[in-house]
């Protein structure tokens, strides 16, 4: 393999975060990284909860909402926080989404989003934000350890809590969460 070609790989795929990457933006963060090439990357942080009910998201954009009431919308970076994006799965089929990678499909239309709210359930999960990185960003951090990089797990991804999500993420690539966390850390528990 070329070195040079190896950015091309790393999307679609996901990057989780390692223990010593404290932006909080970033925490203990799994992202769904969807583009990447000369001029930067894009993705989303796909298991950060914020505060508000996707209830109320689709009450102020007058969309019907016939989902969970505790479901709430994700953050899915510090980038364009009224920027929306919506991860579905396959059973979905939705005219305005684009496929990711193993099932998973992403859309940022709210014609998309209204679709998905009006389900009595279905899995799909709405963010606000997106993560951004320079040119050659990204490959830096990888480089100074600060992400580990898996393929798409869609099942992470639409089906797991989110505070599980990093461990089931690097349990999926074979990694024990717990070997990752610095030793003073580990002792204290």
């Amino acid at each position: 393999m070329h070195h040079r070609n190896m950015s091309d790989e790393l999307a679609p795929g996901l990057l989780i975060a390692s223990p010593q990457l404290l932006d909080p933006n970033f925490r203990l963060a799994v992202v769904l990284l969807l583009e990447q090439n000369d001029e930067g990357a894009f993705g989303v942080v796909v298991n950060h909860e914020s505060t508000l009910l996707l209830d109320d998201l689709c009450r102020d954009h007058d969309i019907e909402y016939s989902g969970a009431p505790d479901k709430r919308v994700r953050t899915g970076g510090p980038v364009h926080p009224d920027q929306g994006l919506v991860l579905y799965g396959d059973e979905h089929a939705d005219p305005e989404g684009r496929p990711v990678e193993n099932g998973l499909n992403v859309s940022v239309s709210r014609g998309t989003l209204g679709r998905l709210c009006g389900l009595a359930g279905g899995r799909f999960h709405c963010y606000s934000g997106y993560a951004g990185w320079g040119p050659g960003q990204l490959e830096r951090e990888i480089g100074e350890g600060s992400w580990i990089t898996a393929p798409v797990d869609t099942g992470a991804v639409l089906d797991s809590e989110p505070d599980d999500m990093w461990s089931a993420c690097l349990n999926a690539i074979g990694i024990d969460p717990a070997l990752l966390v610095p030793g003073g850390e580990a002792e204290a528990n």
